[in-house]
């Protein structure tokens, strides 16, 4: 664990201790070290949702050993522990996306990374009339059940580990009694992550959005959204938010599990989906 926290550090990444916490308890047999004489000198991890999508996250290689086939050796060897897994995806930086290509991963869609120093509330904010609520016992059974049919596959032991760890800055709001839409955050090492984002309009995002970032104003906050919601990516500019880089979200194998990308508006992490 040290040696992974110093390597993400290295990078600048945003990663706790309770994320990688979290990737070793739910399949601690594909969290994979890389060694180097006896030294480590890489890491990969991949939470596998039902043996339907397996995503990868934490590729991560020490400068010193970069150059040597660390991440293909990595990447090749998940790979084949994963071998019945329906499909494989992972969120990938545009340096590595050369290494994805070289596997047989393709594009599905671009995310955005949005980041602000200092959040800072717009004058006003014009969101949907909906009734929002805090995300008790019972809630949280209907935002499982809702966020599995948006991401596609079922990945209720992440939602309820997030929704543990910051459940003051998360929220959701039924529609005709059932789970609608929903908002989840966590601390990290440099800003306060947003997301998951789920909601059956904009309109409704916007609305848990704004409810949660009203609660963050002049602390340091990140978002990855989901480059198809262009008007909400101009909305968050209004709230201090700039573009910081892109990701691109691929898949190996098919991708039977797709979701609805159109109500899937803030993922959890690279790391997470």
């Amino acid at each position: 664990m040290d040696f992974a926290m110093s390597l993400k550090d290295t990078e600048g990444w945003n990663q706790t201790r309770a994320d990688w916490a979290l990737l070793l308890s739910h399949n601690p047999e594909l969290c994979l070290v890389a060694e180097v004489n006896g030294k480590a000198a890489g890491t990969i991890t991949a939470i596998n949702y039902e043996n339907k999508v397996a995503w990868i996250g934490m590729v991560l290689v020490d400068r010193n050993y970069r150059g040597k086939g660390i991440s293909k050796l990595l990447l090749n060897a998940l790979i084949d522990k994963l071998g019945t897994c329906q499909s494989i995806k992972l969120d990938a930086t545009p340096a590595g996306k050369k290494v994805y290509d070289k596997l047989g991963f393709a594009g599905e869609y671009d995310i955005v990374r949005m980041t602000t120093r200092k959040l800072r509330s717009p004058a006003s904010v014009i969101g949907a009339a909906v009734e929002l609520e805090g995300l008790t016992a019972d809630k949280l059974k209907g935002v499982v059940a809702y966020d599995e049919q948006v991401f596609g596959v079922n990945r209720g032991k992440v939602v309820h580990n997030l929704a543990g760890r910051h459940r003051a800055k998360a929220c959701c709001f039924t529609g005709a009694g059932d789970v609608a839409g929903y908002v989840l955050s966590r601390p990290g090492c440099h800003y306060t992550q947003v997301g998951p984002l789920v909601a059956a309009t904009q309109a409704h995002a916007r609305a848990l959005l704004a409810h949660v970032l009203h609660t963050m104003e002049g602390q340091p906050v990140v978002v990855d959204v989901l480059a198809g919601h262009r008007d909400l990516v101009a909305w968050l500019a209004g709230w201090g938010f700039e573009r910081e880089r892109s990701f691109l979200r691929m898949y190996l194998k098919g991708n039977p599990y797709a979701g609805r990308p159109q109500q899937h508006f803030l993922i959890a992490g690279p790391e997470l989906g």
